[in-house]
Order: C-alpha cells, then sequence, then structure tokens
C-alpha cells in the first residue's frame, strides 16, 4: 500500500462510528438498519459511513430477500484482511501496512506448534458437528492468542532495543554532519536492508537527483574509513 493509501486508511479508522461498524461486520454481515440500532446512530449517518468504507474497500454490499413480505436487504460485510501497525517513539516514527493473505496463499511454515495449530485448522474445515467445531475453534484461538501475546512482548522488547540503538545513530549523524542534506540522508538510510537509490532519494527528500548524486559521494568518502584507518564494512551508504 502506498503512502496515499495509508493516508486514506488513517483517515477512514480515525473515525470511531467507522470503527465500530467495522467491529460488528466482523461478526457478522447486517443492514444499515441494524447498524443504525446497534450503534444508537440515525440510519442517514450510517449510510454516509457505510459508503465512506465501501467506496474505499474496506466493505462490501450483497442482497438477500427478506424474511417478511418486502424487498430485498442490502446487507454489507468486510472485504479487506490487513494489517496496520503504527510505531512513534523519541527518534523513529514507523508506518507499517501488510496485507493478509487467503488460504490460497502458497506459505512456508516453521516450526512444529505452528505445523501443529494449522493442520488442526484444516482437519476442523471437515468438521460437521456446528458445536464440535466451536469448542475447538475456541480452543485453537487460545493457543493462538496467546502466541500473538508472546510475539508483541518480543516486538516490544525489540522496539525498545532500536530506539536506544536509534538514539545513539542520531547524535552521532547530528554530532558528525553538519550539512542538512547529508543527515536526511543518513536518517533515510539507516538500519534498512534495501537502500534506496538515487532516484528514490531524491522524490523522498524533494531534492534534485544532482544533489542527491554528489551527497552520496560525499557521505562514502567521509564513511569510507574508520577511526582507525579500517574500511567501513557496514553497507551504511552502499
Amino acid at each position: 500500500m502506498s503512502l496515499n493509501n495509508i493516508d486514506v486508511l488513517l483517515d477512514v479508522l480515525g473515525n470511531e462510528t467507522r470503527r465500530k461498524i467495522l467491529q460488528l461486520l466482523a461478526d457478522e454481515p447486517r443492514y444499515f438498519i441494524q447498524l443504525s440500532r446497534d450503534l444508537g446512530v440515525s440510519q442517514q449517518a450510517v449510510l454516509k459511513h457505510l459508503d465512506i468504507l465501501e467506496r474505499n474497500g474496506f466493505v462490501t454490499s450483497y442482497e438477500e430477500d427478506s424474511s417478511f413480505p418486502a424487498p430485498k436487504r442490502k446487507y454489507f460485510q468486510l472485504n479487506m484482511s490487513c494489517m496496520l501497525a503504527v510505531g512513534i517513539t523519541r527518534d523513529a516514527v514507523e508506518f507499517v501496512f501488510q496485507d493478509i493473505p487467503g488460504r490460497e496463499a502458497n506459505e512456508e511454515i516453521e516450526g512444529k506448534e505452528l505445523k501443529s495449530i494449522m493442520r488442526q485448522v484444516d482437519v476442523l474445515e471437515g468438521e460437521e458437528d456446528p458445536i464440535e467445531m466451536l469448542r475447538e475453534s475456541d480452543s485453537l484461538l487460545k493457543q493462538i492468542n496467546a502466541r500473538l501475546k508472546e510475539t508483541i512482548e518480543i516486538e516490544i522488547f525489540l522496539l525498545r532495543i532500536r530506539q536506544r540503538l536509534t538514539k545513539l545513530a542520531h547524535e552521532a549523524i547530528r554530532s558528525s554532519f553538519d550539512e542538512e542534506l547529508l543527515r536526511h540522508i543518513l536518517y533515510s538510510t539507516l538500519g534498512e536492508e534495501r537502500q534506496p537509490n538515487v532516484d528514490e532519494l531524491s522524490s523522498m527528500l524533494d531534492t534534485r537527483e544532482k544533489e542527491i548524486s554528489q551527497a552520496l559521494k560525499i557521505l562514502k568518502q567521509r564513511l569510507s574509513s574508520s577511526k582507525n584507518g579500517l574500511r567501513d564494512r557496514s553497507g551504511l551508504i552502499q
């Protein structure tokens, strides 16, 4: 998802009523009169929120016959599987958007516990007794939620360590480079597995490619050796 789409995502989710609509639709599809009643919000307001959600791909709609002698009802259901993570610390701001692939995705799973859970889910999909399916689903969901909690705790620990390292690196950048453009390039490339090229840096920093190229040459020269005269092998600037 591009930065512009993340802006849309945050704008849509920034509204409390729209978040509540998504939470209700996560349980089951609903028609707008149900949503209006459950939320205590006017039908007109609910329709406006649903229009925004549908136009941006969060929900989709379909029609179904009513159990009463009445026209077909228009139901709404969720239409997006994704994860948005926002991390803000004193020395770093990060927005991560990740699609959650469907079951058709060919994923390599590592770890006996995860493989065991996947096999149990595969078996459960063939279960015909709904009560047994409910019991087993509850048990598996508890395992998954516990694993997710553990993963989040590890992630938070790593983010704390990263914050300390980022602070040290930023202090080093500020004390070593007076030129603003050089600092901005280093901030943009620090810790990145894939280093942005000249064109990408030019777009990111809103600076001409010629200036970016000249700045990169200066950086390579100044980072080419350490205080001991050893060549820099960090790959900070490719």
